[in-house]
């Protein structure tokens, strides 16, 4: 598997069937934004009624409610977009084998929307891990605040703690990328074979985890270059230097408005290149060929 081939791929197969992957996701999408955009408004209009309980700074919104409400979109988006690399006999289709059910459509036109009970399944592991992940996260700060007290003479100033909160971000970032990189691959697997085999997956891509893990990577930095290349710009138009600083829901408004564009873009890219490994690397006789499929 060569690094630079895959992506062109990937990225030619997103450019050539840009459209229907774009209908293909968008409903799922909007669904996270509109429903995490309402429990932050919920909890964080009024920051002191929220019960502590509730709370974890591993997460985005600070609750880890936020991963059980984000998880079964991304699951939908994932499982509609590997259908359509496995069933649709398109231009730019990549992938030649079958290895996913059908999705149903919803009724709407231009709308895509099925919690199955493998979407469900598929949820359930994505948020296992992300709540892990944030759990972990939490505890982390909470040590190294600790770590700080017992070392530091009080009171800890700003140049105590930045390099220390610093660190700790760039390491927080690079680890859940690669977390992330490896749950959408098994939960990605899950869903084109039908079983939870992770074991199986890491064995199909033997000799090749590193390119795998930077092609993902280069997915994941295209998306977070133009995600904040698009924020910068649009807080340097809208909030000018000299204004009153924005109100909560003019900064819940701004952060979600844009996350939605980006969230599409993240998974369906992901998602693409998922499909794009697994069609490669995974053996035949691993796809799980229902009959309404094969039809």
């Amino acid at each position: 598997m060569r690094i630079s081939k895959t992506v062109a791929k990937v990225f030619g197969y997103c450019r050539a069937n840009a459209w229907p992957l774009f209908v293909t996701a968008w409903f799922p999408c909007f669904l996270t934004t509109l429903c995490l955009a309402a429990l932050a408004l919920i909890l964080f209009a009024d920051p002191g009624q929220v019960p502590g309980w509730l709370l974890s700074r591993g997460f985005d919104s600070r609750t880890w409610l936020s991963a059980i409400v984000a998880t079964p979109f991304s699951a939908m988006v994932l499982a509609f977009v590997l259908d359509r690399m496995a069933n649709a006999p398109e231009r730019g289709r990549v992938v030649v084998r079958r290895g996913v059910e059908r999705v149903r459509r919803f009724a709407v036109p231009g709308m895509r929307f099925e919690l199955s009970p493998r979407i469900l399944l598929a949820a359930l592991l994505l948020a296992v891990i992300q709540l892990v992940c944030g759990f972990a996260v939490a505890g982390e700060h909470r040590l190294l605040v600790a770590a700080l007290l017992a070392t530091r003479d009080l009171p800890l100033t700003p140049e105590d703690v930045a390099p220390w909160v610093s660190a700790m971000g760039v390491f927080n970032l690079l680890a859940g990328a690669f977390v992330l990189v490896w749950t959408y691959l098994f939960v990605g697997d899950f869903l084109w074979t039908g079983s939870f085999d992770p074991i199986g997956c890491w064995r199909a891509l033997d000799g090749n985890h590193l390119r795998f893990l930077a092609i993902m990577f280069i997915v994941f930095a295209t998306v977070a270059i133009l995600k904040c290349g698009l924020a910068l710009a649009v807080g340097l138009i809208l909030i000018p230097a000299d204004a009153a600083s924005p109100s909560f829901l003019t900064l819940m408004l701004m952060h979600f408005g844009l996350a939605w564009p980006f969230d599409v873009l993240h998974l369906v890219l992901s998602a693409a290149t998922v499909g794009t490994i697994l069609g490669a690397f995974r053996p035949p006789g691993m796809a799980s060929i229902r009959p309404a499929a094969a039809q």
